[in-house]
Order: structure tokens, then sequence, then C-alpha cells
């Protein structure tokens, strides 16, 4: 089975491209396609999307007999006593996916009550949120407030600013944060917020 860098040298060689008619056509760099075809960079959605778009094939196709890797593994036991880190007065982040991850973070969170004024924000990144507990807020730059109750989900497209509070004045919020890998997750001061260990 062929790696993603493969899959995509393959496509452009059955197309009959060079590096720079791709690069052209797609609005990507030369030596940035270059690198993701020797595996050597990450991609994310939308460019992927743009190299489809531009081979004329579904985004679906470009990953079939993709060589699947190893299996990243949370149990539910080594989260029995997640709430108990960190601070009660400042967002807790744990982080379910491999650090090394190029391509998203997975990370379940926990917002202290809206009495303490801590809140998540987010910066260079797309996120998704899905409120497990609780309530939250989402301030987007410019617009109104939206606010997500147990169960909900958003996916967030505006993230020059975007702030994610709790919106309950006694309990904490959970949440399970899908982001793209270049998502920073800050504190009100704009320091980035630290990952806590997650039981071995």
């Amino acid at each position: 089975m062929a790696t993603l860098g493969q899959k995509l040298r393959e496509l452009r060689h059955q197309k009959g491209y060079k590096l720079n008619e791709v690069a052209a056509g797609a609005d990507l760099s030369i030596s940035f396609i270059s690198l993701i075809e020797r595996d050597k960079a990450s991609i994310s959605v939308e460019n992927l999307q743009k190299l489809a778009n531009f081979y004329n094939v579904r985004l679906f196709q470009i990953f079939q007999d993709i060589e699947e890797e190893d299996a990243y593994v949370v149990k539910k036991e080594q989260m029995q006593s997640w709430s108990k880190y960190g601070s009660p007065m400042e967002p807790t982040l744990f982080l379910l996916s491999p650090e090394d991850n190029l391509s998203f973070k997975a990370i379940l969170a926990c917002i202290p009550p809206s009495t303490t004024g801590e809140d998540i924000r987010l910066q260079k990144g797309e996120t998704f949120i899905l409120v497990k507990e609780g309530k939250v807020e989402i301030a987007l730059p410019n617009k109104s407030s939206v606010f997500l109750d147990e169960g909900d989900s958003a996916h967030l497209t505006s993230f020059k600013g975007t702030v994610i509070k709790n919106a309950d004045e006694t309990k904490n919020s959970e949440l399970l944060i899908v982001a793209s890998a270049t998502t920073q997750h800050l504190n009100k001061q704009g320091e980035a917020l630290t990952y806590c260990e997650i039981a071995k």
C-alpha cells in the first residue's frame, strides 16, 4: 500500500503533470508539493482539496489504498480522574492524539465556571468542538456570540481571536476539541495552554 505522498506523486504522473504545472494550477508552491510527495511535510485538508480539484478527482479517491498506520488509543480508565489535574482556576487540556501528529490535534478540555473569567482562545487554525458537559459561549470576532449546550457542536472557521468560554457560573464545561495542527490554544493573557499528561 502507498503513503499519501506516494499516492499524490502517482496521481500526478498518471495525469501527466510536472511539479510546476500542479503548483500553478493548485496555487501551491513547487517546494511544498515536492515535500508532500516525499512524505516530508503534512498537508491540510484545504490544500489537499486544492490538489483534488486540480486533478479532477474526489478527495476520498486520493486516500484509497493508503497504508494504514498505528493506532493511538486512550482508554476511559486513563481519564477517570482527569478533572483533578491542572488548576480549578484555569482551563485543563488533555491531548488525545500523538504530540507529533502533523495534521490535527484531538483534545479533551475542561473550562472552569464563568465566574473565574477563564477561557480558551483560538488562533491560526480550524477547530471543531463538541460539548460533552455544561454550556459554552463562543465569541466570534465581529459577530454575535453563539451558545452551545451539552451535545451541541460547532465547526469554527473564523480563527482570528475566537474565544470559547464557559457559560455556567457554577460548574465546569467539558469539551472534545479537534483542531488543525496549526491551531494555537491560548489563555486570556495570550500564553499557550499546556497539555496535562494522561496516565499510562
